[in-house]
């Protein structure tokens, strides 16, 4: 397996340890996929799935295991911010689905700081951005990050956004199962 192969999947692994609070083993775990990352030679061509993986992708990912991280590490959030930050710096040239994952993970982080005017800025430039764009993981992350503003509620900034993340998210689909 190609080294930018293993490194996108430490990130992965990664987000899953930040999500269990394991904050010594996501760093340990992003500290290996960043020397597998550059490790990477580059003259092997990538499986075709593996072809957009690149420096922005690495802190995106990283960006979204800090600010899951952040749930569980006050200190979490300003790693999230500067990886979320280098990511969209890198991803200049388009990108647009993932530019809304990096404003989001941005936007969750500043509230996880109690930054609420930043993540007003960012969660609405994540919302501009929507639209076409958009799919079940970005409506998730969306979801994820109006979570956050619950407690900003009183705020009028994000009160109106929590109005406007109400009125562009998808009504969630229930499953109906029937028994016979």
């Amino acid at each position: 397996m190609l080294p930018r192969t293993r490194a996108m999947l430490h990130t992965i692994e990664a987000w899953a340890q930040a999500s269990m609070g394991r904050g010594q083993a996501m760093r340990r775990t992003l500290g290996e996929a960043e020397e597998l990352f550059v490790s990477d030679k580059g003259d092997v061509p990538p499986p075709s799935w593996m072809q957009m993986f690149d420096e922005a992708d690495l802190h995106g990912m990283q960006a979204l295991a800090f600010r899951t991280l952040a749930e569980h590490e006050p200190a979490a959030p300003a790693a999230a911010q500067r990886h979320a930050k280098q990511a969209l710096a890198l991803r200049a040239g388009g990108r647009q689905r993932s530019k809304i994952f990096d404003y989001l993970s941005l936007a969750s982080a500043c509230f996880i700081a109690d930054d609420p005017e930043q993540a007003d800025r960012y969660a609405r430039l994540a919302l501009m951005s929507m639209g076409e764009t958009s799919s079940h993981r970005t409506w998730d992350r969306l979801r994820q990050m109006y979570r956050l503003t619950g407690q900003y509620a009183d705020y009028p900034k994000i009160e109106d956004l929590r109005e406007e993340i109400q009125l562009v998210l998808p009504a969630k689909k229930t499953n109906r199962s029937t028994s016979i």
